[in-house]
């Protein structure tokens, strides 16, 4: 009975130890740009854990935070790990919001911001992982003036390359 014990524990243990840091094969990655200075940051943050949450959807959250190099440097390493780079180059220090990104093409599908309620944002998200998945989803008409388009390129390059 003691041998039994200890080979399970170490099994256990074992198995805690070599689990991934992230989710396995997500359907999208949603990469939220913050600052712990900018208040959009904030507000995006308390929203989109709830979003998540509530939409149901396959998703990793992906956090870019430039608030210290420290964090800076993990969110590049995340990004790496993810095969998302280009999205980072893109916005990194441009807090504020969260890009859709499909995870298997690594193309962006749309974008997400503090001004969307947690409902709607779940709602958003919902309908791009389906549109990153190939599957249906049920749309309802709106006359809202939120957009999901992402904010204009943050870091270009000057030599256009």
């Amino acid at each position: 009975m003691k041998l039994l014990t200890t080979v399970l524990a170490a099994a256990v243990v074992t198995t805690a130890f070599a689990a991934p840091a992230f989710a396995a094969n997500p359907d999208v990655y949603v990469v939220n740009f913050r600052n712990a200075q900018d208040n959009n940051s904030a507000r995006l943050d308390g929203q989109l854990a709830a979003a998540l949450s509530m939409s149901g959807v396959n998703a990793e959250e992906v956090v870019i935070d430039t608030s210290n190099a420290a964090k800076w440097e993990k969110g590049a390493h995340d990004a790496f790990d993810r095969d998302i780079v280009p999205v980072f180059n893109q916005w990194v220090g441009l807090p504020g919001f969260a890009a859709v990104v499909d995870a298997e093409s690594k193309r962006v599908i749309g974008c997400v911001n503090s001004t969307f309620s947690a409902n709607e944002m779940a709602e958003k998200i919902r309908q791009m992982a389906a549109t990153s998945t190939g599957s249906a989803y049920m749309s309802r008409a709106s006359i809202s003036t939120k957009t999901t388009q992402c904010p204009a390129p943050h870091n270009v390059d000057p030599f256009g390359k």
